[in-house]
């Protein structure tokens, strides 16, 4: 019986009812979309601030004789993700013949599973001696695709002679641009080395016959490393810095990202304090004027037998229809706009990023907390006015 009166009560008060609906739908979806925001864009801007792996990089700026115990104890180091030796940087260049285009004095680098830069640009890091990867621009520059095979071309010079190298390489993959701006490539962890010992004499795989390995190599001059996270990066660059070694590292922008995200946070969460609180006390405004513009027929009620918790009853059970309904009547106002803004964005930013995200989980949450919020203004305020609502007096006013 309650929910019969509750219902037709809403009927026959449709006008008032639709009101409600509409102005309960302007709280609700504009809340939606802020939350959205949040979800979208914002994290998106705050995760990428936090794990760009060129903000967890820590350069050594000029070569040094590093032997097997050092890497080893970097390697160790719980501060970590990754660390690779890197040869003299001069025996780290070659050069690309890729359909007569010819690219001269390429860096090399050498990568393996676990690569941040390579798990950036979604490629797994794992290269077999003649398979390489390459910096976007140099792809672009030299219109090669995954998948193409490419000449490397390395030198050196022997009795006054120059000898070159050729060999034929595979493109596996693609480092975005984003994450390696200049000309590179990127290859196998031997087979960078094999590259230095070919500049050094000896006849090692890949580039020779692999009639002359070097088996004495005990230094390396630089490492190629990055740490876990950004709060790893000072103390990192500190331990590097007591053995004086000239290191770069990205403290300075991490502070200030910090600060952006800090920053980011505050405003989202005042904004949303502020909405949240602007909506429970439209809300309530809402529901308390409907509940003293129904006073008489709540009176009229309460003289024909029903007890007030039969009517506080029905007055929760229409507040809560008015809150599902408007819920799904923002909701689909939300979704109207959600698209318009990832599609008026989808060609202005990079990497496909989605300006509102509201997931189901997300609706879900939404819906309980828009109900349990009705609820407990419902019940508060029908406790407040119905308790105390007089009979006599409230069908004696006109």
């Amino acid at each position: 019986m309650i929910f019969t009166l509750a219902f037709k009560s809403l009927w026959f008060e449709k006008l008032v009812s639709f009101c409600i609906f509409a102005s309960l739908c302007s709280v609700i979806a504009p809340l939606m979309f802020l939350f959205s925001l949040k979800y979208g864009i914002i994290s998106t801007l705050e995760h990428d601030l936090k794990s760009s792996p060129l903000k967890l990089e820590i350069k050594m700026m000029t070569g040094y004789k590093l032997d097997e115990n050092f890497i080893n104890q970097v390697k160790n180091d719980s501060k970590v993700q990754f660390c690779l030796p890197l040869t003299r940087s001069l025996s780290a260049t070659a050069d690309i013949n890729y359909k007569g285009k010819i690219k001269t004095s390429l860096s090399a680098l050498p990568t393996e599973s676990g690569d941040p830069i390579a798990k950036a640009s979604n490629l797994d890091g794992v290269l077999k001696e003649n398979e390489a990867y390459l910096s976007q621009t140099l792809c672009d520059d030299l219109k090669i695709k995954t998948g193409d095979t490419f000449k490397l071309v390395i030198s050196r010079i022997v009795d006054s002679k120059r000898q070159n190298s050729v060999v034929e390489f595979k493109l596996k993959g693609i480092i975005k641009k984003e994450y390696q701006s200049i000309n590179t490539i990127y290859v196998n962890y031997n087979t960078m080395l094999y590259m230095e010992d070919f500049r050094d004499g000896y006849e090692p795989p890949v580039f020779s016959d692999g009639s002359n390995l070097n088996l004495e190599r005990k230094y390396f001059a630089k490492l190629r490393l990055y740490v876990k996270t950004l709060d790893d990066v000072e103390p990192m660059a500190a331990f590097f810095r007591e053995r004086n070694y000239q290191i770069k590292a990205c403290i300075n922008e991490i502070e200030e990202l910090k600060a952006i995200s800090s920053v980011l946070s505050v405003i989202f969460y005042s904004v949303a304090f502020i909405s949240i609180t602007g909506g429970i006390l439209a809300s309530g405004g809402l529901i308390l004027t409907n509940l003293i513009r129904l006073e008489k027929s709540y009176a009229l009620l309460k003289l024909d037998g029903m007890s007030e918790y039969g009517i506080m009853q029905c007055i929760i059970v229409q507040n809560l229809t008015l809150g599902l309904l408007s819920y799904l009547g923002a909701f689909t106002m939300f979704c109207a706009l959600k698209f318009s803004f990832n599609q008026y964005f989808a060609d202005r930013l990079s990497g496909g990023t989605l300006v509102s995200v509201f997931n189901f989980s997300h609706v879900i949450s939404g819906l309980l907390f828009t109900l349990l919020v009705l609820l407990i203004i419902s019940l508060v305020l029908s406790i407040a006015r119905i308790r105390r609502l007089n009979v006599a007096n409230t069908l004696r006013r006109v």
